[in-house]
């Protein structure tokens, strides 16, 4: 065997090592390395599908040009804030006149600002690193509404083993402006996650059947509710909690509502398949998604009224946001190809891949208006995914499933 031979053999070995490691530590939640690979590598690539393309590649760089100018400041209302993949964001009120973005880089665990430009015009961007602590394999990241803790979930030493390290960041006087650190690690085997009202978490522990509440900083635990069934999909409602059974195509779903004081549930849709609930704040109203005889179909409720009013194009309701400022009134992003029959299973997977336009709804009026079509505009296919909205509801924050980059899209003032 020639000399040659014997290195080329071993730069391929180390290619092949450095590829599946990085689709391994790189991959969704519940999504395989093999479905991982196939939506990054030139091969395996598939063919478009009736409701979303099967194996989609990321986004090319067709409309970065068009986004920012040369200094790098943005020129078009939707824009880039993170090309490296993201764990999680939030956008909180840095000052009274200044909004800011927070988020995780999945792959080494450093958590980023950037500073959003204000006023009806876009401006420079002001992007720092404030914590440079490495952790890395970081799937998922849950911010504090005030962007100064965070719940880091991440797969411990290459195994299924799940860790919750919750950090607690405090600015510094430092040259560097990284901020100082506290870690507080969460006991359990969680499932479900949400983020309550002021230093609350909520979540299910899959091991007990339990839902229960921890501050960020404390590892003591308040049981609110204990059932049989362990797959409970986590929101708020209003003061209370949202629990949604797991959702499926091919199985009834139902949501409910739970009064964390007293624990008793009240159910507020079901039986539906695939049923998935977005609620508003306020908790009156909510957005569903469901299948009916193998179609999609959305709709949003007043809890108080009872009124139902379907919203088009059909969409799925956790690609949506309700605003806290004008009471019915509901962001979404709706997939430009409509959505397949095997929804949302193969979504949650990470199997199929949307583009999506994106719209506001008026439920008060029945008014539909399309904010934005990227892929018309700027030949982006954007899959929404943990869309938020800015306190002053200036900016709508999302991450694009497809490749997990963070996005943002400014508003017009209403």
């Amino acid at each position: 065997m020639s000399k040659t031979f014997k290195i080329s053999v071993v730069l391929i070995l180390v290619i092949l090592i450095t590829v599946f490691s990085w689709a391994f530590f790189s991959r969704r939640e519940g999504e395989s390395v093999e479905e991982t690979l196939s939506n990054i590598l030139p091969f395996g690539s598939g063919e478009n599908a009736p409701g979303g393309t099967f194996g989609a590649e990321s986004p090319g760089e067709a409309g970065e040009e068009e986004m920012f100018d040369e200094f790098g400041q943005p020129i078009t209302a939707l824009f880039r804030l993170a090309v490296e993949p993201v764990a999680g964001a939030v956008a909180f009120n840095k000052s009274s006149t200044t909004a800011a973005v927070r988020y995780v880089d999945r792959v080494t665990g450093h958590i980023f600002e950037i500073i959003l430009p204000g006023n009806n015009a876009l401006g420079m961007l002001q992007k720092k690193k404030i914590s440079n602590k490495t952790l890395p394999k970081i799937y998922e990241a849950y911010f504090r509404p005030d962007g100064n803790a965070v719940l880091l979930r991440s797969l411990k030493d290459g195994s299924d083993t799940v860790e919750n390290l919750s950090l607690t960041l405090a600015a510094s006087s430092t040259a560097d402006g990284l901020y100082n650190v506290s870690a507080t690690s969460l006991r359990g085997d969680m499932g479900s996650v949400i983020v309550g009202f002021g230093n609350t978490l909520y979540y299910s522990l899959r091991d007990s059947g339990s839902i229960v509440s921890s501050s960020f900083n404390s590892a003591a635990l308040k049981t609110i509710f204990t059932s049989i069934f362990t797959d409970w999909r986590l929101g708020t409602v209003g003061n209370n909690i949202l629990l949604t059974t797991k959702a499926s195509s091919d199985a009834s779903g139902y949501a409910y509502t739970l009064n964390q004081s007293s624990g008793s549930l009240s159910k507020i849709l079901g039986p539906l398949n695939g049923l998935t609930v977005t609620a508003d704040a306020a908790g009156t109203h909510i957005v569903y998604s469901y299948m009916e005889s193998g179609l999609a179909k959305s709709s949003a409720k007043n809890l108080q009224s009872g009124a139902i009013m379907e919203i088009l194009p059909v969409t799925l309701s956790e690609k949506c946001v309700w605003s806290t400022k004008n009471k019915g009134v509901v962001y979404c992003a709706s997939p430009v190809d409509g959505i397949g029959a095997n929804e949302p299973d193969n979504w949650h997977r990470g199997i199929t891949h949307f583009s999506d336009r994106l719209w506001r709804f008026d439920t008060n009026g029945e008014i539909a208006q399309i904010l934005s079509e990227p892929k018309t505009g700027l030949g982006l296919d954007l899959d929404v995914a943990e869309p938020k909205l800015s306190p002053n509801e200036d900016y709508l924050i999302f991450i694009n499933r497809r490749d997990l980059s963070l996005w943002a899209l400014k508003l017009e003032p209403f």
